[in-house]
């Protein structure tokens, strides 16, 4: 027994300690040279020839797959709100449909690199068949996401996106290219290079992406697509930040008007500053945390006498946001 709870925690540590050794790697050289690169090719073969010609090692590989998509390929907004992402067609038997199913998938992959747009679809896809291309064991990965209030508490019976899972040195790492590729702002998309989304944390991944397939999940602890439709958004400034969230984890806040609503998080580092603003608000309000040993406490009044969505914001930029139900 002893023997066997040893080899669990060695093989935690080092699956740990690898995960730091390699999201640790600085990657400003791969994409100084991926940036040099055209901003289309004809099809997979010819972005991975290239990279193979650029890079030897395996991270290096994918890192340049996902630079090149992010910097390049902007989302398919018009084909997203059409709604018109489905593709019909009949087989007679199971090789025919192979045939159809890898035509399909290459035409998807050939017109993302062609035109430089994709819905989610289009990017993993395309990551799957270059790092394919090189070698590197890759996965498509369906499931669902959430990244705004109105999602919190609505459990969909369809997936809405989908992402990848690579494999290095024996591990698997989470690779999402299409939101390392910007993000819409109203009916417009905005390219910006985000790489928190390559070998992002299995803890912090599940917090904005829910797998169909469990296997994928990769955390500890285990997860419903209930808690995950339940618990607060969580943006990119909470992550980056370093932030730990204790209370409340769900994302659906009950409050009477003039109720303070307490929270309760993990070590604040000194150099940040805290606001928060309800929805509609013009100003942002400053938040005062009472921090012993490492833990910080703080309150916000609901004044609303209506529904609302409360954000928290770290250093100007939204870290965490909420809806909150006036309680009568």
């Amino acid at each position: 027994m002893f023997y066997k709870s040893m080899k669990f925690l060695f093989s935690t540590l080092f699956i740990f300690f690898t995960l730091i050794a390699v999201t640790a790697q600085n990657f400003k050289n791969v994409d100084s040279i991926v940036r040099l690169y055209p901003n289309k090719y004809g099809n997979a073969d010819q972005l991975s020839e290239q990279i193979a010609k650029d890079f030897t090692t395996d991270i290096d590989k994918v890192r340049a797959i996902y630079t090149w998509l992010a910097l390049n390929v902007s989302y398919d907004l018009e084909t997203f709100y059409s709604g018109n992402t489905a593709i019909n067609f009949s087989y007679t038997d199971q090789a025919d449909l192979q045939r159809k199913q890898t035509a399909i998938t290459t035409n998807t992959v050939n017109s993302t690199l062609r035109t430089k747009k994709a819905i989610c679809e289009g990017y993993a896809q395309t990551f799957k068949q270059v790092s394919e291309k090189l070698s590197i064991p890759c996965m498509l990965v369906g499931g669902f996401s959430k990244g705004d209030v109105s999602n919190i508490g609505v459990i969909p019976k369809n997936e809405d996106h989908a992402w990848n899972a690579v494999k290095i040195n024996k591990q698997w790492y989470l690779i999402d290219a299409t939101w390392g590729a910007g993000y819409t702002n109203g009916a417009k998309w905005v390219q910006r290079f985000n790489d928190f989304f390559f070998f992002t944390k299995p803890e912090e991944f599940a917090k904005t992406h829910f797998p169909s397939e469990p296997t994928w999940l990769m955390t500890r602890k285990k997860i419903s697509k209930q808690d995950f439709y339940t618990s607060p958004i969580y943006e990119m400034a909470f992550f980056k930040n370093k932030l730990t969230l204790l209370s409340p984890l769900k994302g659906e806040i009950h409050a009477k008007l003039g109720e303070n609503i307490k929270f309760t998080m993990g070590k604040i580092p000194e150099n940040l500053s805290l606001y928060y603003a309800f929805k509609g608000d013009k100003f942002s309000e400053k938040i005062v945390p009472n921090c012993v040993d490492d833990i910080c406490t703080f309150t916000i009044p609901f004044t609303n006498t209506t529904n609302s969505e409360l954000i928290i914001f770290v250093n100007k930029q939204t870290a965490l946001q909420y809806r909150v139900i006036l309680r009568e």
